[in-house]
């Protein structure tokens, strides 16, 4: 069986210019499209395949293949495969919310508490996670952002984003399998 969870800190923007994490992203697992406003994301497969969208473009990247993409280039990914794909994604800044939101994300996935397709089940961690990691809606989504931000900035004023990146925000998640 595959590790939910599976993420590794490579360079902190703590530390560095750049925030680069190996994760694990299992088959079914995706993202809708969205963009980010405040840096580049670039992926590198280093195993499996993984199906990646920027703007009216598909591409399949296999492992060695790299995609980035630009600030408020709208995107999605999904792993369409039956095998689990192993990415090193690097953000250009850097960006330490950004970080705490994918060890949550990774940490939520670990414990049960997100769907399979890698969405957390909480609608309070949803908010949070598309909050931190600057998640900008496309299309129809696009009329639930003012809702997600009220719930994020209701669950950060209470303590709860204290309380997620107490319980998740670790340096790794380590797994045998990798």
């Amino acid at each position: 069986m595959k590790t939910k969870g599976y993420i590794k800190l490579i360079h902190s923007a703590d530390t560095h210019k750049d925030s680069i994490l190996e994760m694990n992203i299992l088959p079914g697992e995706k993202t809708p499209w969205h963009y980010h406003t405040l840096f580049s994301e670039t992926f590198e497969i280093l195993k499996g395949t993984l199906e990646v969208g920027i703007d009216k473009n598909v591409h399949h990247l296999k492992q060695g293949e790299v995609a980035t993409i630009k600030p408020n280039e709208k995107h999605y990914y999904h792993n369409v495969s039956k095998e689990e794909c192993i990415v090193k994604a690097t953000l250009n800044p850097g960006n330490k919310n950004f970080e705490n939101s994918l060890f949550i994300l990774k940490g939520l996935a670990k414990d049960g508490l997100a769907s399979n397709a890698g969405t957390p089940k909480k609608f309070s961690d949803l908010a949070v996670f598309i909050y931190l990691n600057n998640s900008r809606m496309i299309g129809f989504q696009k009329i639930a952002e003012p809702v997600f931000n009220y719930f994020a900035k209701a669950a950060i004023k209470r303590g709860y984003l204290n309380e997620l990146i107490q319980k998740y925000c670790k340096m790794s998640y380590p797994s045998s399998n990798h």
